[in-house]
């Protein structure tokens, strides 16, 4: 079931299942791309989504191997002063992550995406999170209409934008089950930050190539689980605890959660499906902390090292479920410390694109 953040408020007494909903008037044709199995969720229903450990929220949804918490500390804002709020850690990263690679997203988009006199452009944002990323692409393509699809709550989708752009529509889904949109629907689908959220994900391509067009295009987007220094030199020597950090996260995730580490093997997947062609990688090189030679990169490394920390310390309550629970706090004060006192580290980000054949 797709749970649809509407744009129209809902009038009092009115049953939602039937409410019409203006994103959706030009899909009763007969080769629409949605379909009607879409309700608000109502106030009520929003505690079963949720369950509370260790002072931290997260996903109550069974299925779901999502390990990280769903509070604001990760989703929303958080106050660094009486004066200052400033954006927690998926908001965070989609701003630093813009800034480090230049767009929005990697690949021939605007190619993809260009606008045609009687043709809707349609793209699928999967895992969109507090839905930055769809927001800031539909105000870039103000003709393109936008889905955002994450198997969360009103607290990961963006809560303070329940009613967005008319181009924009936001709904719950998970990712692991068959999309509604019908077969070849799709211009774009882009992936950021899902790995943790899926156990295969070469079992997702096959489904992301059916609702694509033929020439549509796949957008992946990951953080690699493991430390790195910028000159290559040996990171076990120099960052010890960082190394011991991302161990025991990459152990407790496969242990615990069925999370493998793929970031990397992301473009040998796409190829081995069979489903894509013109497969595009390419790395990008975060800086954490302010060592870099050149000033905007420090800049940008001084605010990545704050979301680098907001991550372990989110990591902390992922720790504490398996074997190294009795070691959590001092893994992640170490890598927190080693980030502060290190210079050169860097996590690397694996981008990658490809057209559906």
């Amino acid at each position: 079931m797709a749970i649809d953040y509407s744009h129209q408020r809902p009038v009092p007494g009115s049953d939602s299942h039937n409410m019409s909903h203006p994103l959706d008037l030009d899909d009763d044709r007969s080769d629409s791309d949605t379909s009607e199995d879409i309700v608000e969720l109502s106030a009520d229903e929003i505690p079963g989504y949720f369950q509370e450990r260790g002072g931290r929220l997260f996903h109550s949804h069974g299925s779901c191997p999502y390990p990280l918490p769903v509070d604001a500390e990760e989703q929303q804002v958080r106050r660094t002063s009486p004066s200052v709020l400033s954006p927690a850690r998926q908001n965070g990263l989609h701003q630093l992550l813009r800034k480090l690679t230049g767009a929005l997203s990697v690949g021939p988009v605007h190619d993809v995406l260009t606008h045609l006199p009687g043709e809707q452009r349609r793209v699928l944002d999967l895992g969109t999170g507090t839905g930055s990323w769809v927001l800031d692409m539909a105000r870039e393509f103000p003709d393109v209409r936008f889905y955002g699809v994450d198997i969360g709550t009103p607290r990961t989708v963006p809560i303070a934008t329940r009613y967005p752009p008319r181009n924009v529509q936001f709904e719950m889904h998970d990712i692991k089950e068959q999309f509604r949109y019908d077969t070849g629907a799709l211009d774009m689908v882009h992936a950021r930050s899902i790995t943790m959220a899926i156990r295969d994900y070469g079992a997702l391509l096959p489904e992301i190539a059916r609702v694509l067009r033929s020439g549509g295009l796949f957008v992946s987007c990951e953080w690699g689980r493991r430390p790195a220094l910028a000159d290559g030199s040996e990171v076990a020597t120099r960052a010890p605890r960082a190394v011991a950090f991302f161990q025991a996260v990459k152990d407790t995730l496969l242990e615990r959660r069925g999370i493998q580490t793929i970031a990397d093997r992301i473009p040998q997947l796409l190829a081995d499906s069979g489903d894509f062609t013109h497969i595009v990688a390419r790395t990008y090189h975060m800086p954490i902390g302010d060592w870099h030679p050149n000033v905007d990169m420090q800049e940008l490394g001084r605010e990545y090292r704050d979301m680098v920390e907001l991550y372990a310390r989110s990591m902390r309550a992922v720790l504490l479920d398996g074997r190294w629970a009795a070691h959590a706090d001092s893994l992640v004060q170490g890598y927190i410390d080693e980030i502060w006192s290190v210079r050169g580290l860097v996590s690397i980000c694996y981008t990658v694109y490809a057209k559906r054949r």
